[in-house]
């Protein structure tokens, strides 16, 4: 029965989305269709350096299996998403929490078959104190390997990636990044160099929609997509981290299968160097 409601709802954007696709082709048109934009080759992978104080990782909250390094491996080739669609189907608990962790975020065939290619990625660790002083660390989410498409285009330029970072019964606290684009004039008269989340300010009002504004920061550099700098962490405590990425359909401008960026790859990774003072 789930998957039913799910087809079903899926079903209703997918025939809004081909409706609004025949006045703003070339944005639009492209988040109605299965296109293998690639995948996430090898691993996504969290390491940490410890150093000199007791740091942990896990993937669940209780700590059963405690780790220095995790890895995720063979994830299924990616399918635009927009992030438009995210209040539609899922809830801040599911997206910020470690429930069914990155099992989630499949799309649906009309019989309710999985199909084997991905929305968005969701991940969801945690880092522990387990010393007996406080200590601080540094957290680095990086591209370590993007390889382009036969006809040289990268996904780093639709990737978001969204970061939830709170304690370990904290509200949902998160930021949004992407790749720099070239800039605009802000309200402030200053450069702003974010792009929108997903469709622009002159699409959302044509299409008469709320705009979902812009990225909160941009990567940090063309390989550095965020960093967290002298995180402190009191003995015993546990802070949860979420990364859930995706391609953002509405910055792509693909009209069809044939045109999206066929075998490019983009590997994530995460490093946390901790340290007493």
């Amino acid at each position: 029965m789930e998957y039913n409601i799910r087809y079903v709802n899926r079903r209703k954007r997918r025939i809004r989305a081909a409706i609004i696709g025949g006045i703003s082709t070339v944005v639009v048109a492209s988040l109605s269709i299965v296109a293998f934009l690639g995948r996430f080759v090898g691993t996504f992978t969290v390491s940490l350096d410890t150093g000199t104080v007791k740091l942990t990782l896990a993937e669940e909250s209780a700590f059963l299996t405690s780790t220095s390094f995790l890895r995720v491996n063979n994830l299924a080739p990616f399918e635009e998403y927009t992030y438009t669609w995210f209040n539609d189907e899922y809830s801040e608990d599911e997206l910020d929490n470690d429930i069914s962790n990155y099992k989630i975020g499949y799309h649906y065939a009309s019989d309710g078959t999985t199909i084997k290619n991905v929305k968005f990625f969701k991940y969801t660790f945690y880092l522990k104190n387990v010393g007996s002083t406080k200590a601080f660390y540094d957290c680095k989410i990086r591209i370590l390997e993007s390889k382009a498409s036969n006809d040289k285009r990268k996904l780093d330029d639709t990737l978001r990636v969204m970061v939830y970072r709170n304690p370990l019964n904290g509200s949902h606290n998160k930021k949004i990044y992407g790749k720099a684009v070239r800039p605009r004039t802000n309200e402030q008269g200053e450069l702003d160099y974010r792009p929108p989340i997903s469709m622009s300010e002159e699409m959302a009002s044509y299409l008469s929609q709320p705009f979902p504004g812009y990225v909160d920061d941009t990567f940090v550099s063309g390989e550095l997509i965020a960093q967290y700098k002298r995180v402190e962490i009191a003995v015993s405590e546990v802070t949860r981290y979420t990364l859930v990425t995706w391609l953002e359909g509405y910055m792509s401008g693909t009209e069809a299968e044939e045109n999206a960026p066929i075998g490019a790859t983009i590997k994530l990774g995460v490093e946390i160097n901790a340290y007493e003072n």
